[in-house]
């Protein structure tokens, strides 16, 4: 630790003023200054700010090695988000951070060179032989969140040595882009719904297909609905609950939350989704709309399975339940050209995020062509 008082001469207002400037160094790295206009001050600023730094939680979390900071981020992490991403951090965290190079390495040691020695070590680990490991991206955002989450809670002055030359790093693999198409086509999207119907001895499928490209719900929240939720009269629909699938036993489990506070939101049923609905409440055997043969709640898996099963049979290239979402953002935003109307449909808090989901071409109205054609001949005759 070292300081620097520099005495500046300025002028202002024609007069020479004398001021004080002390410096608190910490290993060569200046981390405060502050200037004053009696020494006196700076002397006394400085001696307070020593004996703080001295003193502080952070130098003593300097010696802190990275696995317990690891630790308290899990343990603090428990708490405060859902559980959905709380055993999204488990595996990741146990065996490519608290198991890997960065282990026993001392917080204060940190620095960039030890993050492309633990990038260079992920692409040595067995798991990057998987044929679908493209990349370490996650890994390298968990990375970061713990160290960001270890400034903000246990040393300010921390530097968090994470850069771009690290996020690049970690793409091991050639990603082929999403295509520009993301959604599915009407005459596919009708082929599909027809697929399951005929091929799937349930017909749950091809009615939450249905439902999902009719009023863009997010596969947790139509499998959350319930029949309190409807009001069929006034065609509405109120989305204040989702299922969540537990990521190692797959199990569903229903909660009265949603993603967002945006997600909770009222939903408009087109006629048809009305009709169905109405056919299928005769025959419904609990509060549940989209259940399995049982009446229990549908799991993920065997959704996604089915609906897979569907666009490979029709050679579609598509293999998310999410595609759905995208289709209905598409279509809505087409035959609206309103995006803010088609934002508050999704629940999206950021209309940009509306954006990468309704695709460009919606944007085009049918009279682009023709006022364009106007301005460039029209006038010219």
């Amino acid at each position: 630790m070292g300081i620097i008082k520099r005495k500046y001469r300025m002028k202002k207002k024609q007069k020479e003023v004398i001021y004080y400037r002390a410096e608190v160094y910490v290993k060569g790295v200046r981390i405060s200054a502050k200037t004053f206009s009696t020494k006196r001050e700076a002397v006394f600023w400085h001696e307070k700010e020593k004996h703080k730094l001295s003193t502080s939680p952070g130098s003593l979390n300097d010696e802190m090695r990275f696995k317990d900071c690891a630790e308290k981020f899990w343990q603090d992490l428990q708490g405060r988000v859902l559980q959905s991403t709380v055993q999204t951090y488990e595996f990741p965290l146990k065996h490519y951070l608290c198991s890997g190079p960065l282990a026993n390495v001392k917080m204060c040691e940190i620095k960039g060179i030890k993050v492309v020695e633990w990038v260079q070590w992920l692409k040595k680990h067995p798991t990057a032989k998987n044929p679908r490991r493209k990349s370490f991206e996650k890994e390298m955002e968990l990375l970061s969140t713990i160290l960001n989450w270890y400034k903000n809670f246990l040393n300010e002055d921390f530097n968090v040595p994470v850069t771009k030359k690290h996020k690049q790093m970690c793409f091991f693999k050639p990603n082929a882009p999403r295509r520009p198409d993301y959604f599915i086509k009407p005459e596919d999207a009708r082929n599909w719904i027809e697929w399951l119907r005929k091929n799937k001895d349930n017909p749950v499928y091809w009615r939450l297909a249905s439902f999902m490209l009719l009023t863009g719900a997010r596969v947790s929240e139509a499998c959350g609905l319930k029949w309190e939720s409807l009001d069929l009269d006034k065609g509405m629909a109120r989305i204040v609950r989702r299922v969540r699938w537990d990521h190692r036993t797959k199990l569903p489990f229903l909660e009265d939350m949603t993603k967002t506070v945006q997600s909770a939101r009222m939903l408009i049923l087109p006629k048809k989704v009305q009709e169905d609905l109405k056919w299928m409440k005769k025959s419904a055997v609990n509060d549940l709309i989209f259940t399995d043969k049982k009446g229990e709640l549908l799991k993920y898996n065997v959704i996604q399975s089915t609906f897979n099963q569907g666009f490979k049979a029709l050679k579609l290239p598509w293999r998310s339940t999410h595609i759905c979402r995208h289709t209905y953002a598409t279509m809505a935003l087409m035959g609206t050209n309103n995006l803010s109307a088609v934002q508050a449909s999704l629940g999206h808090t950021q209309q940009r995020m509306t954006q990468r989901y309704a695709k460009a071409v919606a944007l085009l109205s049918s009279d682009i062509g023709e006022k364009t054609s106007a301005i460039l001949f029209d006038t010219a005759e």
